[in-house]
């Protein structure tokens, strides 16, 4: 089966594979075997996984599958927030991916919403409808679906220009020692581990985040995050880059990553402005049991710790 893409670039002198590699969130081997396929092409001539691209640039192509992807609705709760005639702000459970692709095929948070709303006709992207932004899998919280087309492009277009704010809670390893602050530099793959994105010197995207310390606990951390930028991974990212993963991460974290189930990072808060009345809406998801529990189960820092 095969899916078309077709993707205006918006940065120069990043890698074909690489840039590829996060937007289509796929391994940087896989967009390889489509480039070398002949299955990627910018104004119809082929391109090697070398090439680095130029903003303004279009790229288009074929993603090619053996299985094929099915849209379907699907009946799968969902944990609701808020509802209207142009929105659907939902409390995404950990495990569940937000939209087809290669390996997810079913189960999918767009399947869920094409079940609960039924099946609509007139969204132009067919593959992600209704998606503005995305979670990873594990990550809980809030996120933002659109119900139509114009919503979609409306919203898509306020995550662009970085005026939607994300607020995300985590558990990280070890005590921070400062009240806030602040971390920043490009982000790319890992020049040695594919799976893992990290700060990197060429080839990466920009990125920043803030953050401020919630509470202390005697060997960990509750904080709060404030990401300007959406880059993939990049709050597991920044805060193994301060020395302070976070909990239970399979990918970023260390000694702590048997003591749970997931990385303990939670989508808490985001504002953005009502496509419709333009208004400013604020929504929130509760934090889950699985991080309640583990701030319960160790100690608080005292003052002899400190």
């Amino acid at each position: 089966m095969e899916r078309k893409f077709h993707i205006l670039v918006d940065v120069d002198d990043v890698r074909i594979d690489t840039f590829l590699s996060e937007k289509l969130s796929l391994t940087r081997n896989k967009i390889k075997v489509l480039i070398e396929g002949g299955h990627v092409r910018s104004g119809n001539k082929p391109l090697k996984p070398s090439l680095k691209v130029k903003k303004s640039m279009e790229i288009e192509g074929e993603l090619v599958s053996d299985e094929p992807l099915s849209l379907s609705p699907e009946t799968i709760p969902l944990d609701i927030i808020y509802e209207d005639d142009w929105i659907l702000a939902v409390n995404k459970p950990k495990g569940m991916v937000v939209h087809p692709s290669f390996g997810h095929y079913r189960g999918t948070l767009v399947h869920a919403m094409l079940g609960y709303l039924g099946e609509r006709e007139g969204f132009e992207d067919t593959e992600r409808p209704g998606i503005v932004h995305r979670l990873d899998k594990d990550t809980t919280g809030v996120i933002l679906l659109a119900k139509d087309s114009k919503t979609q492009e409306i919203l898509s277009r306020q995550f662009n220009h970085r005026s939607v704010e994300k607020v995300y809670r985590a558990v990280v390893e070890g005590v921070v020692k400062k009240e806030e602050g602040t971390v920043e530099g490009d982000i790319g793959r890992h020049p040695k581990e594919r799976k893992r994105m990290a700060i990197v010197r060429k080839g990466g995207r920009y990125a920043l985040s803030r953050y401020r310390v919630i509470q202390r606990l005697s060997d960990s951390s509750y904080v709060e995050v404030y990401p300007s930028t959406g880059r993939t991974h990049q709050i597991r990212v920044h805060l193994s880059s301060i020395g302070h993963p976070v909990v239970g991460d399979p990918i970023y974290s260390g000694k702590r990553r048997k003591q749970v189930e997931r990385p303990l990072l939670h989508a808490y808060r985001i504002s953005f402005d009502h496509p419709q009345s333009n208004k400013r809406i604020m929504l929130e998801a509760p934090i889950p049991d699985d991080i309640e529990e583990f701030l319960g189960s160790e100690p608080l820092q005292t003052k002899a710790d400190g």
